[in-house]
């Protein structure tokens, strides 16, 4: 059987197995992975070599896959593959979706679902596999195991691979948060030098009929800027002598959604403006006093983006939010006042904006060790109630400001979880250098013996894990992990570890389209006829560097 065959059954394989991201599914996956590892020969004499390691604390008792091979001739240089093995759920398939894991079956059966013309044609040439998970990214863990079969039989081969099969990423990456530690400490304890790092997401078409094929030097990072809106409750038949909360969000939110200013810019690329993911007061019942508090969080994509940076820029839109509500609020009360012939005296409010940060300093000094030991115990009961994280992080906000000693009118600024951290080649790195190297002479080689080409790009825009594979900005990496609500208690984010870790890294895969829809499908000529060569190629130039 030769390796395209194996990628395809190990594809079929893992594909069989739901694994549907934010379930007990997960799990079945991951031992589905390591009981294939279990069948390449080298795994059954070093067992102790292939691991299934559970996440601490994961309520959904999920764990990684670890699988390293050492050639015979020792070496310290390790190249690293790895992939996520969750997907989502399979709902767009309506009446079809007990055969979304069934490839084969599906195949026969998909024009029964609305699929676009391009799929259809896709489907008519006989190029492409559907089904959930073939693309995104069952395919990429098929690629990197058969890989490792296969060169951990090779006796010209010199070097160490290690291949992590993780959960999660398409929630909170809690997978790859988990195994940044792990390969932290195999580095330590056997001096690897991780010379290159492969993640084998599939490639994704920037718009219809777009078939190039693409390798990614860098991926964008994701922060979720968290806003606390303090208001001044008021009965509502006086309510022009309070303070909305709800009108500094909604004001906020003005200025912040789709604003332009917030993009980054890098290397061509540009990232799409903020938008709102949630809005809400935490008023619990229905009564006729206005809301005390209001949270909104937001999405922003970041290239090469100061976090420090960011937090001014943050506190600065928050503070023009807070000065254009109040003079809102004036204007209407005066006008309010003509026509009604009264004159409404109104307390005088100071805008304030804090970070999270200070709030939370602030209350530690007067509740101490206690405090956290309450937020804890907080954190049990809403993981108990199935509460999000971002919903956590809302309460402990909120949590925070009911001990926070001056209750007068505020904005609180904190982030919620996941943090992505962007990350890319540098040529002035000499680790980077190298792997931009042989990622050149790879794309010469597609061109030249497989008159394929592919592109060159620098940020895949869809975040992936492979933002877990360092952080170099310490003190913005020191920033969040000030400022993001429920780390270290519901989220676990490694900022030591991803301090000390600097793995050249690239997102190369397959091909694949419609990636999160039930016309999922993954292109079979390229990815199982050129990318195992491509991957062989740049893993022996990597090693012989």
């Amino acid at each position: 059987m030769n390796i395209k065959d194996r990628i395809m059954g190990t594809l079929l394989e893992l594909v069989s197995v739901p694994g549907i991201a934010g379930t007990k599914a997960e799990g079945l996956t991951a031992e589905k992975v390591f009981h294939i590892l279990q069948t390449i020969p080298y795994f059954n004499e070093h067992p102790e070599n292939l691991n299934l390691i559970k996440i601490q604390g994961d309520p959904l008792n999920r764990g990684f896959v670890s699988a390293l091979f050492c050639s015979s001739k020792p070496s310290k240089k390790t190249v690293v593959l790895t992939g996520h093995l969750d997907v989502v759920d399979v709902e767009d398939f309506g009446h079809l979706k007990e055969l979304a894991f069934n490839p084969i079956e599906l195949q026969k059966r998909i024009k029964e679902l609305p699929l676009s013309k391009e799929a259809i044609e896709d489907l008519e040439s006989g190029d492409y596999i559907f089904g959930r998970g073939v693309a995104d990214m069952k395919y990429g863990l098929a690629l990197h195991i058969e890989l490792l079969r296969e060169l951990s039989m090779r006796d010209d081969f010199e070097g160490n691979i290690l291949f992590l099969a993780v959960p999660g990423e398409e929630s909170n990456s809690e997978g790859m948060l988990a195994a940044v530690p792990h390969l932290l400490s195999l580095k330590k304890k056997f001096s690897y030098e991780y010379i290159g790092l492969f993640v084998s997401e599939c490639c994704i078409p920037k718009e219809i009929g777009d078939n190039k094929k693409r390798i990614y030097l860098g991926t964008s990072g994701k922060i979720m800027p968290l806003f606390l809106f303090v208001g001044k409750e008021t009965h509502v038949y006086e309510s022009y002598t309070g303070l909305n909360p709800n009108l500094l969000a909604g004001e906020l939110n003005r200025l912040l959604e789709l604003n332009p200013d917030f993009c980054d810019s890098d290397r061509g690329n540009t990232t799409p403006p903020p938008t709102c993911l949630k809005h809400m007061d935490l008023k619990d019942l229905y009564s006729v006093q206005t809301p005390l508090m209001a949270a909104s969080y937001y999405n922003i994509l970041t290239l090469n983006l100061s976090i420090d940076e960011l937090m001014d820029k943050l506190k600065k839109v928050a503070l023009q939010a807070f000065h254009n509500t109040l003079n809102i609020i004036n204007e209407k009360v005066d006008r309010y006042a003509s026509i009604s012939n009264r004159n409404y005296l109104r307390e005088s409010i100071e805008p304030k904006v804090l970070t999270f940060e200070e709030v939370y300093k602030k209350v530690k000094e007067i509740r101490g060790e206690e405090f956290d030991k309450y937020i804890e115990d907080k954190i049990i009961t809403w993981r108990k109630e199935n509460k999000d994280l971002q919903t956590i992080a809302i309460n402990i906000m909120k949590e925070t400001y009911q001990s926070y000693p001056e209750k007068s009118p505020m904005i609180i600024i904190g982030f919620a979880p996941p943090y992505y951290p962007d990350k890319h080649l540098k040529e002035e790195k000499p680790g980077d250098k190298i792997f931009l190297d042989v990622i050149e002479h790879i794309v010469e080689y597609a061109k030249e013996s497989y008159n394929t080409e592919i592109e060159k790009d620098h940020y895949y825009m869809a975040l992936c894990d492979l933002s877990y594979t360092g952080v170099e900005d310490r003190e913005g990496l020191n920033t969040i992990a000030s400022n993001i609500l429920g780390i270290d208690k519901c989220y676990n984010l490694p900022v030591k570890e991803l301090g000390e870790l600097d793995i050249p890294s690239v997102v190369f895969g397959g091909f694949g389209k419609d990636f999160h829809k039930f016309s999922e499908r993954l292109n079979i000529p390229y990815s199982f006829e050129v990318v195992p060569n491509l991957y062989e190629k740049a893993i022996y130039d990597l090693l012989n560097k």
